[in-house]
């Protein structure tokens, strides 16, 4: 498994063990065999490897807004709300589009990436075509670190939440669902992947719709109100039965 570009800082780092950390304290292991479990983890971790390759794009974000701000605002769709094709430069086009979402972020550096993950596709009209509702950032040969790092951080983080919380704690109350089976087929598991992937991509879009009708936008002077990034992640379970019954 090979990394391009600048590695994660040690920073980062800690940020990302740290609900991890807490859930291992909290389960009674003690620093020192903390730090041995990791210490042999990292390498059989060094070891195996990996088939993709793993590549640095940046924070995430800056492509969400643009798929999401590509997908809902007026200026980007057409008349039957659907997301236009875009030309590259002009009033209302993928440039305008970049600095609606992201002002900072490169028109050019953005699109390579949403071509390169399969989000955006160039026509026969030398225009782009937004083909997926939200942000994807893998293929077969390649896959996004910054996502998968910031998946694995919410997730700890709401597990953090769930062992920290008091009943004086404000904010929602974090929480986690998980259905699971041990007696399907390996035919079986496929087509259940299959039937998760579409049926959580049409619930995923309505809780996107939702997000949107609910989202204030930032003004620029003036009072300015304290936003909170809330979501839902979903990930798909595939493992050998002996895995999941050790475990029990």
């Amino acid at each position: 498994m090979q990394i391009q570009g600048p590695r994660i800082d040690c920073e980062r780092a800690e940020a990302l063990l740290l609900p991890i950390a807490n859930f291992l304290f909290a389960g009674g292991l003690s620093k020192r065999a903390a730090q041995q479990i990791f210490s042999s983890a990292f390498e059989k971790a060094k070891s195996a490897g990996g088939a993709r390759r793993v590549d640095r794009i940046g924070h995430p974000t800056q492509y969400a807004d643009v798929v999401a701000l590509w997908a809902y605002d007026s200026r980007f769709v057409d008349l039957t709300g659907r997301p236009r094709q875009l030309s590259f430069r002009g009033k209302n086009e993928f440039t305008a589009l970049i600095k609606a979402a992201n002002p900072q972020s490169n028109a050019r550096a953005v699109l390579a990436v949403l071509m390169r993950y399969g989000n955006v596709r160039r026509t026969k009209e030398a225009k782009y075509e937004l083909i997926r509702p939200f942000f994807f950032a893998s293929t077969r040969e390649s896959v996004a670190f910054e996502p998968m790092a910031y998946f694995l951080s919410d997730a700890g983080h709401t597990l953090g939440r769930i062992l920290k919380r008091t009943r004086r704690l404000r904010g929602p109350e974090l929480f986690w669902r998980k259905v699971e089976s041990t007696r399907l087929t390996e035919a079986a598991a496929v087509r259940f992947t299959e039937f998760i992937r579409d049926r959580s991509l049409a619930f995923l879009e309505e809780l996107d719709d939702w997000l949107e009708a609910q989202a204030e936008r930032r003004r620029g002077r003036g009072k300015q109100r304290k936003f909170r990034r809330v979501g839902l992640g979903l990930f798909s379970i595939h493992s050998d039965l002996e895995e999941s019954s050790a475990n029990r």
